[in-house]
């Protein structure tokens, strides 16, 4: 992901660093024109010029992510549109400038899938990103920890290092940031209200709502919208099922490209699962918000985008041309929404 030291950057980071630099500018701008986030402490105008740093730094990065990954599993034009994809979800730019936890806990999201393909077995690395974003970020971040030991289970163990090694590897930098805590703080309410709540199908129908709301931009009619998105996920997820075998049929079935979908399945399931945990267990939390849920949608767009990428060349002509349609008809939605 990091070039080394010394050596030309590649065509694929050229455009991720691009990637960074104009979806930095663009919510940078908005947010400051909106003038909801200013930095305390500072004279106008720097104050308002400042208080978007945040936010627009961490949209860069999901943008960069998005395309470097992409990219590496399904080509160059798969990369610019995933990119694109997720600059144009409905919820992208209100997120980021409404919400100082949900712009880092995506790109962090996206930044642990990154260490997960390249660096399967380094898992004190995504356990240090997870840790970061459950305990200094947003607490809806306790999915990712659950992701990462998930990933530390399945993946194969490497030369002198077992399952159970890399589990306490996983799960160190989270022992290390509660340690912290007494002298950083966290993003967690003090004190801390354990007790059980139950409703999970309230807390599931806040989060598909939300998710809906991505699929299905400018969909009010509750008929329309339910077949809308119901026949939307059951061809991206047959579109996703085939991909999958390509990639794993591949000679190279160990390489990044290869371990792409899994990896985004097992953070999606994280993420998720530890929603689900926050609503039940938490009493005092709130209902699942665009902030907790956007990186979930932000891996379904993701998985989605690479999942027709490696397809495209194999279907014919009149595949094409609806996935084209389709394509086209949600783009213009999501620019009207």
């Amino acid at each position: 992901m990091v070039s080394r030291r010394g050596a030309a950057l590649t065509p694929p980071r050229r455009r991720a660093i691009l990637a960074f630099l104009l979806a930095a500018l663009v919510v940078w701008w908005v947010a400051r024109t909106d003038g909801f986030f200013v930095l305390l402490g500072v004279a106008e105008p720097a104050a308002s010029q400042l208080g978007p740093l945040l936010t627009a730094i961490s949209a860069g990065l999901t943008a960069a992510m998005a395309l470097s990954l992409v990219d590496a599993a399904a080509g160059t034009v798969a990369g610019i549109a995933a990119a694109l994809v997720v600059l144009l979800l409905p919820g992208f730019l209100v997120l980021h400038r409404t919400s100082l936890t949900g712009p880092p806990l995506t790109a962090i999201t996206l930044m642990m899938l990154g260490v997960m393909l390249h660096a399967p077995r380094f898992s004190i690395a995504y356990g240090a990103l997870a840790a970061t974003a459950v305990v200094f970020v947003a607490p809806s971040g306790l999915g990712l920890v659950l992701a990462a030991i998930g990933w530390a289970a399945v993946v194969r163990p490497g030369r002198g290092r077992g399952t159970p090694q890399r589990l306490l590897l996983t799960l160190a930098p989270l022992l290390v940031a509660i340690i912290l805590v007494r002298w950083l703080g966290s993003a967690w309410t003090d004190p801390l209200q354990l007790g059980w709540r139950g409703g999970l199908d309230d807390g599931l129908r806040a989060a598909g709502r939300i998710i809906g709301d991505q699929m299905a931009p400018t969909l009010t009619t509750p008929a329309i919208r339910w077949f809308a998105i119901a026949d939307l996920s059951l061809l991206l997820l047959g579109v996703a099922v085939v991909a999958w075998r390509r990639m794993a049929a591949r000679p190279a079935a160990d390489a990044p490209e290869a371990r792409f979908l899994p990896a985004t399945l097992v953070l999606a399931l994280g993420l998720a699962a530890g929603l689900a945990m926050r609503w039940m267990f938490l009493p005092d939390s709130p209902a699942p918000d665009l902030a907790t849920v956007f990186p979930i949608a932000v891996l379904g767009a993701l998985a989605a985008v690479a999942s027709v990428g490696v397809m495209w060349p194999r279907w014919p002509r009149w595949g094409k041309a609806i996935a084209a349609v389709i394509a086209l008809g949600w783009v213009q939605a999501a620019l009207r929404g």
